[in-house]
C-alpha cells in the first residue's frame, strides 16, 4: 500500500469510520500521479508511530475524501536509536546518505563540519534544508517506517562530541585504525548486561578525518574503529557503518 504523511491534526482523535479530506499536494498524487481508484486502500502516517490504513470513498477534481479503516502501530521502527554524525559531503553524495541512512533505520542525522570539510558546504539555504526534510520523509514512507528521522542543525565536530548522550555508544570508523574492528566493540556490547540501545556513529567527510580529530573524539569515549582493509568512500563507510550496527544489534533482524 502507498504510505503518505499528513499533518498530524488531521489525524487527531480519529476513529475507525471516520471520513478524511486529503490535503491538495496529497489529493493531486492519489488521484492524478498514482492514479488510485475508490476503494483502494493507502496507509496515512503522522510521525508518532502509528499507521492509519483507509479506503479511498471519492475521488474527484474537487478533492479526496477516504475512510479510516484501522489504527494500527508501525513495526519497521528499530529499538536501536542510532545518531550518525555524518562528516558535511557534496550534495549528491549526502542526499544519498539521507535517503540510504533512512531506510537502514538511523533516528538522527546530525551533520558536522570537520577539517577537511570542503568550504562553503555549511552554507545550506532554506531551499536545500527543505529538500533534505523532502527527501527523508519520502524514504521513511517508501521503507514503511513510521516516524521521520531528526535532521539537525549543521555544527562543528565539537558540538556533536559534547552532545553524545551519557548511556550511548560512540564509535568513529577510522582508517589509521588498526587494533579495534567495529565488529568487536559491537559485539562486546551486545554481550553487556546493560547493553546500550543508542549508537553514535561519526564518519568524516571526504577527505577523512584527521588523527587530531580522532583524539579529540577519543578524549569524549569515542572508539576508533576499522572497517576492514579496504578504504571506503565516505558515503559507504556510513551506510556500511548502519548496516553493521543493525544487524549486531537489532533484535528484529
Amino acid at each position: 500500500m502507498h504510505r503518505f504523511f499528513v499533518p498530524a491534526e488531521l489525524l487527531e482523535n480519529v476513529a475507525s469510520g471516520s471520513i478524511i479530506s486529503l490535503p491538495d499536494k496529497i489529493a493531486h498524487q492519489v488521484r492524478d500521479v498514482l492514479h488510485l481508484a475508490v476503494n483502494e486502500q493507502l496507509v496515512l502516517l503522522d510521525n508518532s508511530g502509528w499507521e492509519y490504513v483507509s479506503s479511498i470513498n471519492k475521488a474527484s477534481k474537487a478533492g479526496v475524501e477516504v475512510q479510516v479503516i484501522e489504527r494500527r502501530t508501525g513495526k519497521a521502527e528499530s529499538p536501536v536509536n542510532i545518531i550518525l554524525c555524518q562528516g558535511l559531503l557534496k550534495s549528491a553524495r549526502f542526499e544519498w546518505v539521507l535517503e540510504k541512512g533512512t531506510e537502514l533505520g538511523v533516528s538522527t542525522f546530525a551533520p558536522i563540519l570537520c577539517r577537511r570539510s570542503m568550504s562553503g558546504l555549511e552554507d545550506a539555504g532554506s531551499a536545500k534544508l527543505q529538500r533534505w526534510q523532502r527527501i527523508l520523509q519520502e524514504a521513511t514512507e517508501q521503507c514503511g517506517r513510521t516516524r521521520i528521522p531528526e535532521l539537525l542543525p549543521i555544527h562543528p565536530l565539537i558540538h556533536a562530541l559534547n552532545d553524545i548522550p551519557n548511556d550511548a555508544l560512540a564509535i568513529m570508523p577510522w582508517e589509521e585504525e588498526r587494533g579495534k574492528s567495529l565488529r568487536d566493540v559491537l559485539q562486546a556490547s551486545k554481550r553487556d548486561p546493560l547493553s546500550k540501545q543508542t549508537v553514535v556513529a561519526f564518519i568524516g567527510p571526504e577527505g577523512g578525518l584527521m588523527a587530531e580529530e580522532v583524539q579529540l573524539a577519543q578524549r569524549y569515549n569515542v572508539q576508533a574503529v576499522t572497517l576492514g582493509q579496504r578504504i571506503l568512500r565516505a558515503e559507504t563507510a556510513a551506510l556500511a557503518t548502519i548496516a553493521n550496527i543493525m544487524y549486531e544489534l537489532d533484535p528484529m533482524l
